[in-house]
């Protein structure tokens, strides 16, 4: 069995380069901003005066559009482009945690926290409330919850629509919101402390 080669992986070029032009005539883009038509066998010739290469960066255009860069510099901004790129692009992963419509008040703050954690990580949040036995009819305290969740998550992130029954289990999604993660972070920077839920506030003042 033939053993295959490793390929490195390098930023594809999409335009041709140098030898590969092969059209009669070229428009070059000059680093000022001017343009002349010329020869494409003169285009190269200048290149090769100015230690660069003839880089076709408009195929499609007529006559084709070309500059001269060096391919090497060039590849180099293609990579850190792209490395920049998936630096910025997070994997969004789904983080789940369950409820009961009757979870007590500890129970429900502890969950919450961890879902207001993995929101502020930049991930989405599904709270899924599970109706045990007969505990289907009462809907409604599913709901309370699914509501208060809403509140309590509101300073990190969004409700995506509403909340959804299927069977026994009541659904809730919560993603992101950076803006809000921004001022929740500037807040616990400059106080020391998180903001407060409401509830949690509005329990102390009892």
């Amino acid at each position: 069995m033939k053993k295959q080669k490793a390929t490195s992986q390098k930023p594809k070029i999409t335009y041709r380069v140098n030898e590969q032009i092969r059209v009669p005539e070229v428009r070059i883009i000059f680093p000022d901003g001017t343009q002349q038509v010329m020869k494409t066998i003169d285009a190269r010739r200048m290149a090769e005066d100015r230690n660069t290469d003839l880089i076709e960066v408009q195929p499609n255009a007529e006559p084709p559009v070309c500059k001269f860069d060096n391919l090497g510099k060039l590849l180099y901004k293609m990579a850190q482009r792209d490395k920049d790129l998936k630096k910025k692009q997070k994997t969004t992963t789904l983080k789940e945690l369950r409820f009961h419509p009757n979870t007590d008040k500890h129970d429900f703050d502890f969950k919450t926290a961890h879902l207001e954690e993995f929101l502020r990580k930049g991930n989405r949040v599904r709270a899924t409330i599970v109706f045990l036995g007969r505990s289907i009819i009462y809907k409604d305290k599913g709901l309370e919850l699914a509501d208060r969740l809403t509140e309590r998550l509101s300073v990190v992130g969004n409700r995506e629509g509403e909340p959804k029954f299927e069977g026994k289990k009541l659904f809730v999604y919560f993603e992101p919101d950076k803006k809000k993660i921004d001022a929740y972070e500037r807040i616990r920077l400059k106080t020391g402390v998180p903001l407060a839920p409401l509830e949690e506030s509005a329990d102390a003042e009892d």
